[in-house]
């Protein structure tokens, strides 16, 4: 009867094992079937973004550009034109209107973020800028201000950009580094890219697409 008893008790064992390894396995393979979903959605990405940029100060476009460590100071303000012409004209909302309107097809869809990179004492931030929400996101190291300097009356004086500003025909053309804290332990990295929607960034939220142009900020 003992003997009857324990082979029961294997079987059913056995069966327990049995059924957790199916589950396992079934596990493994949904998350398998997601992990191909998700590629094969990553793989789908096509970018028909016709759009080439450049950062300039003032009519000369920017590789790298140093600046002296200070405290409270602006770093510089850098303007996005939709061309990379080593030199322009003038920096005029006509010049950049002029570079706009050079494309044949409509471009009105895709609008200008912006993402700012750098380390310090190991420590890596890195985010994109698409409105002026993440003004204070790099503090107590940097501030950031926006401009949009097309959509301004001629000789008018105007600030940045505000949230309450933010409407579909704000152009996001200039950025403004301002330095808040004197301690930076790497170059600043300054992207400015175009984009039309979610898609064209990655699941960790980097801009995947190639209108894009990147200059190098250095302290001294």
């Amino acid at each position: 009867m003992k003997k009857i008893f324990l082979l029961l008790i294997l079987i059913t064992l056995c069966g327990c094992n049995k059924n957790n390894t199916n589950n396992i396995i079934e596990k493994k393979n949904k998350d398998n079937e997601i992990k191909l979903e998700e590629e094969i959605i990553e793989d789908k990405y096509v970018d028909d973004n016709p759009i080439t940029i450049g950062l300039y100060l003032d009519t000369v476009l920017v590789n790298e550009y140093e600046f002296v460590q200070q405290n409270l100071k602006d770093i510089g303000v850098f303007t996005t034109f939709f061309t990379n012409d080593e030199y322009l004209e003038n920096s005029s909302k006509y010049t950049w209107k002029k570079y706009y309107d050079n494309y044949n097809e409509d471009i009105s869809k895709y609008k200008i973020g912006y993402n700012v990179y750098f380390e310090d004492n190991g420590t890596i931030y890195n985010k994109n800028i698409l409105g002026p929400e993440a003004m204070f996101d790099f503090s107590p190291y940097l501030y950031i201000y926006l401009y949009d300097d097309i959509n301004q009356p001629d000789g008018a004086w105007y600030s940045h950009v505000e949230e309450s500003d933010i409407n579909e025909n704000t152009i996001l053309s200039s950025i403004k580094i301002f330095q808040v804290s004197n301690n930076f332990s790497s170059p600043i990295k300054l992207t400015a890219f175009t984009y039309d929607s979610n898609d064209d960034f990655d699941k960790e939220g980097n801009y995947r697409g190639k209108s894009k142009y990147t200059i190098t900020l250095i302290p001294k």
